[in-house]
Order: C-alpha cells, then sequence, then structure tokens
C-alpha cells in the first residue's frame, strides 16, 4: 500500500540536492571506478509553503522492508518517468535522525555511492529519504558467478565508494552483495547506511571528554570480521574502516564463487556457527584449483582478509591495486552490462 500520512523536509535541510550534477571528464591517470551518467532531474512541485512533502510523490511499487525501515518506489505527482526509492526508517529518536542525516551529508559527491535527493521527517520524526532508484535491483540477485572483468569493475566500484565514505569520517559496516545495488545502465553503487557510523575525530590537544570508539558489533553476522564477534566489540576509526575492507573481501569472494565462502553448505548457519568458522578457522581465500581466478584477483582478496585488522589493506591502498587500477576498463564495464541485464532483468 502506499505510504501513509504527509511529511514535511525543514526548511534548511541540506539534502536536497535535485541539480545539475558536475562533469566528471575521464582524464588521465588511474583506472578507477567510473560509474553511468547521473541522471539529472528537475525539482519536484512543493507545496505552497515551499516545502517538500510526501504529497507531492505517489506510490508504484513496494520494493522491499528490513530491519532498519521500508522501503518503496515511488514517482512525482503528474510525471509518469521520474522514478524514486523512498525509505522510511522505523527508529523515530530525534538524535538517531540527526546522526543520520550527517552521515548522508558526508556521503553525498560520489557516483559510487546510492545517491539521497532529499530527507524528509515523518510524524515520529523517522527519516523518510528519497534515493536514486537503482532500478536492477542488488547483486545479491545474480545467478551465478560473476566474470572475473565484471567482478573487478563491482570491486573498483565498491572500492572509491569506501575510500570516499572513510576519507569523510563513515564506516559503513554492512557491505555485502544485497548492499551493492544496480541499475538497468549498467552502473552498481554501494547503498543502505542504517548501521552505518560517524567515525569519531582524532583527540585535540588534551581533550578527552568524548568517546573515540564506535561499536561495530553489528551488520550481517556472514560477513562480519573476527574483531566483530568480541563483546560489545568497538573501535576507533581505523578500526572500524578495517572492518568494511573484510566485509568487502568477503562480498568479492561470494561474488567470484556464486555462494557464500563461510560454511557454504550450511543453508542457514547460525550465528555462533558462523563465529566459530570466522574467528576460529582460517580466512577465506580463492580456492587453489579455481583456473580462472587471476593472481591479482587472488591477492585482491588476501588483502582484505588479514585476520589481525592492521594488516588489512585501506581503500586508499586498494584503490591502487593491480585488480582494480590495471582491469581493462572497456571490457570490465561492458561485463558488467552484459551481467546485469542477462541476469538480473530477466
Amino acid at each position: 500500500m502506499a505510504p501513509a500520512g504527509t511529511v514535511m523536509m525543514p526548511p534548511c535541510a541540506p539534502h536536497l540536492m535535485f541539480c545539475r550534477g558536475r562533469g566528471r571528464g575521464r582524464g588521465r591517470g588511474r583506472a578507477h571506478a567510473a560509474a553511468a551518467p547521473n541522471t539529472v532531474m528537475s525539482p519536484p512541485p512543493c507545496s505552497s509553503d515551499g516545502r517538500l512533502k510526501l504529497s507531492d510523490f505517489e506510490w508504484v511499487a513496494d520494493l522491499g522492508e528490513g530491519a532498519s525501515g521500508v522501503v518503496t518506489k515511488v514517482r512525482l505527482r503528474g510525471t509518469t518517468t521520474t522514478l524514486f526509492a523512498l525509505k522510511v526508517a522505523h527508529y523515530p529518536a530525534p538524535d538517531a535522525g540527526k546522526e543520520h542525516d550527517e552521515l548522508l551529508r558526508r556521503a553525498t559527491g560520489s557516483p559510487h555511492l546510492v545517491r539521497c535527493h532529499a530527507i524528509l521527517r515523518g510524524d515520529a520524526n523517522q527519516p523518510a529519504c528519497l534515493l536514486e532508484l537503482m532500478d536492477a535491483g542488488s547483486l545479491a540477485r545474480v545467478r551465478g558467478a560473476l566474470p572475473e572483468p565484471a567482478l573487478a569493475e563491482v570491486a573498483a566500484r565498491c572500492v572509491a565508494g569506501l575510500a570516499h565514505l572513510h576519507a569523510r569520517g563513515v564506516a559503513h559496516l554492512d557491505i555485502k552483495p544485497d548492499n551493492i545495488l544496480a541499475s538497468s545502465q549498467g552502473d552498481a553503487k554501494i547503498g543502505d547506511f542504517s548501521v552505518s557510523r560517524i567515525l569519531p575525530p582524532p583527540a585535540c590537544g588534551t581533550d578527552r571528554s568524548r568517546s573515540r570508539v564506535v561499536s561495530i558489533a553489528v551488520g550481517t553476522t556472514a560477513y562480519m570480521s573476527p574483531e566483530r564477534f568480541a563483546p560489545n566489540a568497538q573501535a576507533g576509526p581505523r578500526g572500524a574502516c578495517a572492518a568494511d575492507i573484510w566485509s568487502l573481501g568477503i562480498t568479492v569472494l561470494e561474488l567470484f564463487l556464486g555462494h557464500r565462502p563461510i560454511l557454504p553448505a550450511e543453508e542457514r548457519p547460525s550465528w555462533k556457527m558462523l563465529r566459530d568458522a570466522i574467528c576460529e578457522g582460517e580466512p577465506p581465500s580463492v580456492p587453489e584449483n579455481a583456473a580462472a581466478a587471476s593472481e591479482e584477483l587472488r591477492r585482491f582478496v588476501e588483502a582484505c582478509l588479514h585476520k589481525d585488522p592492521r594488516r588489512r589493506a585501506t581503500a586508499a591502498q586498494l584503490l591502487d591495486h593491480p585488480f582494480v587500477a590495471s582491469r581493462d576498463l572497456q571490457a570490465s564495464r561492458q561485463a558488467l552490462r552484459e551481467i546485469i541485464r542477462d541476469t538480473m532483468q530477466a
């Protein structure tokens, strides 16, 4: 059913971004990810008081519901082609809402992260995010294993997105195929910042009044790094970002194999089974008998999946890793487009 109620956006909200994006020249340099051209959208019609309301949009379809909120497809009233995803969060806490607003503000400006066009507010002050619609769904829908050229393209875009977040003091903390969203134009972006955390700034002088750690005991168990299973697991900025890198490594390996790399034979492994496998077992790796795997892919996964978070590569370092930096741009982008067309839109 359509979202109920009228939701208004504060006049000074920073996320009303229906503006023409700046073009990005290809230039010369490293072969990092490049997104498909952004769709240019016009401002929606606003009510007479100048505030954007949910009543400016009409429901088109339900897209899904998770622990953090409900997502629907909506469009501007009076149009047939301008579509968005609207995610209405479950939590009403004002403090959580403020942190979420700031988190999304920091996430803006990267073509590798799902764009938030506006943040609206519900009657209980829960955020309702008007998002870029990634119309092909998540990479969890891919049937079978990704060919390595397409996988390199996905990895490159995810690394670039994480580098953007980490440089701006944000840890995603839930990287997994379900949260990498694709569009029919052949793009793939990181989405869903429901459990993400703003990282504490470095201590200044003698100021010790603020906590320098954040909780990392959140996210999806199968993609969590060993240190996140500790009771009340917390980490500083470096450790929280390292947790994202482990999740990225697991995600890349899963997309290559076509199945979960940890306890693949178990249909529904318990939390304890996953904890024991992740904390007590050897780090997952590309199987030795996987003849199709390049040495670059093997080393990329290895760089992400050190049990000691201090030994994991950073997102900034992975930008220069040969698996992504030396990929054939044309071939990798074409391979990703074909995967989306043939297996996600069929």
